[in-house]
């Protein structure tokens, strides 16, 4: 019994310093009561991430649901276990609340009491067949019913995923913004009437393929030997490089839109003196062999060591229905043979369809009624002034480029900004 004891002791001092202790105060007065909005967050994002967090909020407390059977047998009670870690996770939630150092979230609560659940009903099934000498029907299916739920509905969610034509847009909110007394003001005129829309498709979207191939070819290109596997940073993927003299470069791919870089830790005092047209012309040609070069860039040297390829803005992406590339290509250049830096942030969209809209006055009424996302949510008695609604683009998280509209305008202060991403397709 002490060893469990101790046991539990050092796993409420780990999950204290994961949940408190080593954050910073920048969450001061903040929470969020919407229950399930962490999986809706999760399923507008459809981010690993994002379902990484919910399992591990759950995994965190299994512990706890562990160790308390095995300290005392008054601890064998179902109920006794539950009010206990409400307790314990109420006072971290609330200790989060007061300090800063974190969001008060009712979704903590229900992962954290389910992942303790989980845990108290596999030790149960053990310590009732180790106590009765076989093995009992109900306890191993208590034992199992948790995980088996959560494959179940991870694996729905990702049928109904795969089914649906379009992925999902990131923007949109996991809990409506409360407009009671908010004040919204319109000072521009919408149209009413709903029309069509093109829809656009980038494959270089969350491409793993994409990612490989670039890898090898800059491995290759630059005689670098790849250290390790591929990484997770965030949302994004990054690979690590090291040359003959034990200098490190990084690859990292943007995968909600296909954009990579290619970036070096090695920095010198004395800017470096460069062939600009000898390496311009070695680059062109890598890239042009690969398929990667903007056809129709403007070329411009921006400094000493920098030059830089830029495609025209597409215009009337909502009409025009033909297939585009737009963005830039930005090359620091090296004594090195090898660049410090690139970015290559272009984008090929193939046009894949016209879908219909809804009206500016649609998208407006979806507003008023709280169904967007901003960093800093309205406060009561604040006013939303909108300027103006244009209907642009972004990518959704299976690479379609759909169209959107962005309320542009202000926060009780023509200097505080905001824009206001809403859905067009119906």
């Amino acid at each position: 019994m002490f060893f469990f004891i101790i046991l539990l002791i050092c796993w409420g001092i780990v999950v204290l310093g994961i949940t408190t202790l080593n954050r910073p105060a920048m969450f001061a007065g903040q929470f969020n009561l919407s229950l399930l909005s962490s999986y809706v967050s999760s399923w507008n994002k459809w981010s690993v991430s994002e379902f990484q967090l919910i399992i591990f909020n759950m995994l965190m407390f299994v512990p706890l649901g562990v160790l308390l059977p095995l300290i005392h047998p008054k601890n064998k009670s179902f109920s006794r276990v539950l009010v206990i870690t409400i307790v314990f996770t109420l006072c971290i939630e609330i200790f989060q609340f007061v300090s800063g150092k974190g969001i008060f979230e009712l979704d903590d609560l229900l992962h954290n009491t389910i992942g303790s659940l989980a845990g108290y009903f596999f030790v149960m099934a053990i310590i009732l067949s180790i106590e009765q000498r076989k093995l009992k029907f109900a306890p191993i299916v208590k034992a199992i019913s948790i995980p088996i739920f959560f494959v179940a509905l991870f694996g729905v969610a990702t049928v109904i995923y795969n089914a649906q034509e379009f992925g999902n847009l990131p923007f949109e909110p996991s809990q409506k913004q409360n407009m009671d007394q908010i004040d919204v003001e319109l000072e521009t005129k919408l149209s009413n009437k709903s029309s069509n829309a093109c829809v656009y498709y980038n494959s270089d979207v969350k491409d793993m393929k994409n990612l490989k191939s670039i890898s090898r070819s800059i491995a290759q290109q630059f005689d670098l030997q790849q250290q390790g596997g591929i990484r997770r940073e965030g949302e994004n993927r990054q690979l690590k490089f090291i040359d003959d003299e034990g200098l490190v470069y990084y690859l990292t791919y943007f995968m909600s839109n296909g954009f990579w870089s290619f970036s070096s830790e090695n920095y010198s005092e004395q800017p470096p003196k460069v062939d600009i047209e000898q390496q311009k012309q070695v680059i062109e040609n890598w890239l042009n062999n690969e398929g990667l070069f903007p056809s129709n860039a403007i070329y411009q040297q921006q400094d000493e060591l920098t030059i830089r390829w830029d495609l025209a803005e597409a215009v009337d992406l909502q009409t025009v229905c033909d297939d585009f590339s737009q963005g830039f290509l930005v090359i620091t250049l090296s004594d090195q043979q090898i660049p410090d830096n690139i970015i290559y942030d272009v984008n090929n969209n193939e046009m894949v369809g016209k879908e219909k809209i809804i009206s500016q006055q649609e998208a407006y009424e979806a507003l008023t009624n709280g169904k967007f996302n901003l960093f800093n949510p309205l406060q009561k008695g604040d006013t939303l002034t909108i300027t103006d609604v244009q209907l642009d683009y972004t990518y959704d998280t299976k690479g379609y480029y759909q169209p959107i509209y962005v309320f542009t305008g202000n926060v009780n202060d023509p200097d505080s900004t905001v824009e206001i991403s809403i859905p067009a397709i119906q």
